[in-house]
């Protein structure tokens, strides 16, 4: 298992951290003493808080991937972005991404340098931290003048503002319970400072600046995946009077999120933390980068939490990874759930020799556009043998239209650029990040609403997706940490599928209509590949070759439930809550053949769209979902999905919310009512099923409707 956890043999002392935070941040209080241009000066050089965060990052254990940002700077999330992307290329519109925005305010050096930083473990990682950027920043209205708030001492950030007392949000909570921005009046500074939101009307001072705010995230969240760690329930004042004694704070204010307090402070090797508002799940957590380090922290403040020590977050996840890989099909056996069976496999004769499943599309699809193939270092033609595309040394692509002989009709259609490529004022697309490593393996591919498509892999694992028809630059949609080593793609029974493989030997299917992939273990040493129209997916490694039968309707067999669900953009339907970007995740997992994930997916539906006396957007999207759950009889959770149903009609019936929407005309209620009647010919059925509690629910859900399909 590799791994930088493991092998630490520099102390790191937290206790000084305060040191190094001191000698790149910028002094606030020399504001009141400089001009206005003075100070903008003094914030300018962000270089060494930039070096601070990229040290703290590698001294717990984060590499950086390489390739291009998982989350691009203009993108919500990957596969929002993409699904815009596809609309926008079949309908002619996109929805307007400054909605909220003021474009006549300057957006901080600070942060623009943030997206662009190499080793920004965010936009290559983002579920190490599980927030939403605001790109660009969206404005929100700060409280009126001589409005009350609840701040610590002294901390006023809007004070001498006047009128002009705008937020500039530029990051959120997951859930969006709460944002952190800057000041408007402040937005023509390099790093100005971050406020974060404690209620729906106050504002207090989050950071001393951007800089520092995204040091201070690292600082959250980080070690709490990468450290050993303990947590506690409480946090006794006797200990916490210990602490304070034994281990200086980091110099950091505290940290507020989801209305915690968290001080911070520092030891060899590790970080406590503490919730003076005692509203964490845990008040008390340490988080060190080693299990010696943790004892040591328990030995300095004379206690004992042997038994409560965790191993970091990083080591778990990939032993999971490991232990969910079954083992290799190379000798014909079937996976256990029907996904795939091997037809046929092949020991090679001569070890070490590289097998060939056909000839390689290098030299003919070089000559069909007249170039040497020894020039690149991948090559790709079509099924239909009217695309050739090729990848180089420096990680760029070019790909070429070839006429109905074969050859070459136009110059290549289009290039990567050798530098990234960033969005100005007169172009709305996302630029283009190419590889940064040597392409290793490539294909392409028509897709509907794109045109032409490449699919290309590098040295560093990074696949990305490039459609240069609809004017966006390449899109991360997998990684891993070894090498690419084959790329295929081809329009199956269920629609187009990529299939990747890389030198760990794992080779992933990535259904292109639903965005969902599922992952195919086989030997490690794969070479080449290659997936047919008709399901056949064929392999070949240094010890033989394999052609192994996929069956889509069992891989993907929630396909048609997920490519609907993503039709919708749930993120902009709020649910109780708030956003409801997580529904259609719930939504898939109550539609799981394993018991206890759907019922887990039932309880936070019911937590995110059943509200007594009210009724969401979210809730009534997710009705038609719901109700073709309950009917499928091989799902796990029917008379619980009914019951749900008959509570969202129960409150829809019941509301006093009656406020027409101003764009729909009705109100949420009424709305979620007639939806749910629409419904009815799909669950009258279970009034005769064969399971009495599905039977009782659907006799309540229909009474409440009333039995002949009208609201009673």
């Amino acid at each position: 298992m590799r791994s930088t956890i493991f092998v630490m043999t520099e102390i790191i002392d937290y206790g000084r951290f305060a040191e190094r935070l001191r000698r790149v941040m910028p002094r606030w209080d020399a504001r009141e003493r400089m001009s206005a241009e003075e100070f903008a000066e003094h914030l300018a050089d962000t270089g060494p808080r930039w070096t601070l965060l990229r040290e703290f990052q590698e001294e717990w254990g984060y590499e950086n991937p390489g390739g291009g940002p998982v989350w691009a700077r203009w993108s919500e999330d990957e596969h929002k972005a993409y699904l815009r992307r596809l609309e926008a290329a079949a309908t002619g519109e996109e929805a307007d991404r400054f909605e909220g925005v003021d474009l006549t305010l300057s957006i901080p050096k600070a942060l623009d340098e943030w997206w662009d930083l190499p080793f920004n473990s965010f936009t290559h990682r983002p579920r190490l931290y599980w927030t939403n950027p605001e790109w660009p920043p969206t404005v929100r209205p700060g409280p009126a003048p001589g409005g009350a708030a609840d701040r610590p001492s002294g901390d006023d950030p809007f004070s001498g503002l006047g009128d002009e007392r705008r937020i500039c949000v530029f990051k959120a909570e997951y859930q969006y319970c709460n944002e952190w921005g800057y000041l408007a009046a402040d937005s023509a500074l390099a790093d100005p400072k971050v406020l974060v939101s404690v209620d729906d009307h106050s504002w207090v001072t989050q950071s001393r600046s951007i800089s520092e705010f995204f040091l201070q995230l690292a600082v959250d969240r980080l070690p709490a995946h990468y450290g050993w760690s303990v947590q506690m329930n409480e946090a006794d004042p006797e200990l916490m009077e210990r602490v304070r004694r034994a281990f200086p704070a980091l110099g950091l204010l505290p940290w507020r999120e989801l209305g915690t307090e968290t001080v911070t402070y520092g030891a060899p090797d590790a970080i406590i933390y503490h919730d003076v508002e005692d509203f964490a799940d845990f008040p008390f957590v340490v988080h060190a980068r080693t299990r010696a380090a943790l004892e040591n922290v328990a030995s300095a403040l004379g206690v004992d939490w042997s038994e409560r020590i965790r191993e970091p977050e990083a080591v778990l996840e990939e032993r999971a990874a490991e232990a969910k890989r079954p083992r290799s099909p190379w000798a014909g056996e079937s996976d256990p759930q029907g996904r795939w069976s091997v037809v046929t496999a092949s020991d090679d004769p001569q070890p070490g020799a590289r097998p060939s499943l056909e000839p390689s599309p290098g030299p003919s699809a070089a000559s069909l556009v007249g170039e040497d193939p020894g020039e690149r270092t991948a090559w790709a033609v079509d099924a239909g043998r009217d695309l050739a595309a090729a990848g180089d040394e420096g990680g760029g692509l070019c790909l070429w239209r070839l006429d109905r002989s074969g050859a070459a009709a136009t110059p290549p259609v289009a290039e990567t650029p050798e530098t990234p490529v960033a969005p100005d004022d007169s172009d709305d697309s996302d630029g283009g990040t190419p590889h940064d490593a040597p392409i290793t393996a490539i294909a392409c591919i028509h897709l509907e609403g794109c045109g032409p498509t490449v699919v290309s892999g590098d040295a560093k694992g990074l696949v990305q997706l490039w459609s240069p028809d609809i004017e966006w630059g390449p899109v991360a949609i997998a990684r891993r940490s070894s090498r690419t080593t084959g790329i295929s793609a081809a329009e199956l029974i269920t629609g187009p599928v990529i299939a990747v493989a890389w030198a760990d030997g794992v080779v992933r299917l990535w259904d292109v209509r639903s965005g969902t992939d599922v992952d195919v273990p086989l030997p490690s040493d794969i070479e080449t590949l290659l997936l047919r129209p008709d399901g056949t997916l064929t392999v070949g490694a240094t010890a033989g070759t394999a052609t192994v039968r996929l069956h889509p309707e069992v891989i993907w067999p929630q396909l048609e439930l997920t490519v609907s669900l993503n039709r919708l953009d749930w993120e902009s339907l709020r649910a109780v809550h708030g956003p409801a970007a997580k529904v259609p995740v719930w939504i898939r997992d109550a539609a799981s053949d394993d018991a206890g994930t759907a019922e887990s997916a039932l309880a936070r539906l019911r937590w995110a769209l059943h509200e007594e006396g009210r009724i969401h957007p979210a809730t009534v999207n997710a009705i038609p979902f719901l109700a073709r759950l309950a009917a499928d009889p091989g799902n796990r959770v029917r008379p619980a999905l009914v019951s749900l149903l008959s509570e969202i009609a129960q409150a829809a019936l019941d509301s006093t919310d009656r406020d027409p929407d101003p764009e729909l005309g009705e109100s949420w209620p009424d709305i979620g009512l007639a939806v749910m009647l629409k419904c009815v010919p799909t669950l009258s059925p279970l009034r005769g099923d064969a399971d009495s509690a599905v039977r009782e629910a659907a006799a309540e859900l229909l009474a409440a409707l009333g039995e002949d399909g009208g609201a009673g």
